[in-house]
């Protein structure tokens, strides 16, 4: 479905550079106190995600949904289930791994992905335990595992 449809997406580039910087080393953010960024690779290239340590609020991006995007039904529904990134578009799968390993490890208290409905308390933890645990289990295809697919 989503091949048809993508005839009507955007195709052009979008010069972002005078709205973007670099965010600065060591994780802080300075117009946000309280929070710091987190390397997360793996569902992009350079991709991060933001953490509080106050409340272990977290916003992922797509480092981890809670809407398996490649379930349309739980698409169409907005079926509550934690899951790895979008299959869909993620070309390094051992530094998604890694990636949500580091997030599980914070322990988040509160999490917002990219895709489906925020998510709290101990079933964020468990779920994002288990989901560490058993990522290549849980989380990567069959087939499509990487931009070089010899490994």
């Amino acid at each position: 479905m989503i091949a048809k449809l993508s005839g009507y997406f955007p195709n052009t580039p979008v010069d972002l550079r005078p709205y973007v910087r670099l965010l600065p080393e060591g994780g802080r953010i300075p117009e946000l106190p309280g929070w710091r960024w987190v390397a997360t690779p793996g569902h992009t290239p350079g991709h991060v995600s933001f953490f509080r340590d106050a409340d272990r609020a977290m916003i992922v991006g797509d480092a981890f949904v809670t809407v398996r995007q490649d379930k349309l039904y739980q698409v169409i529904t907005q079926h509550q289930e934690l899951s790895g990134p979008p299959r869909y578009f993620t070309p390094d799968w051992d530094s998604a791994r890694e990636s949500v390993k580091r997030l599980s490890a914070l322990k988040p208290n509160v999490a917002v992905t990219g895709h489906g409905r925020p998510m709290s308390g101990e079933s964020l933890i468990h779920d994002l335990e288990a989901l560490a645990m058993n990522f290549d289990k849980l989380a990567v295809p069959s087939h499509g595992k990487s931009v070089d697919d010899t490994h």
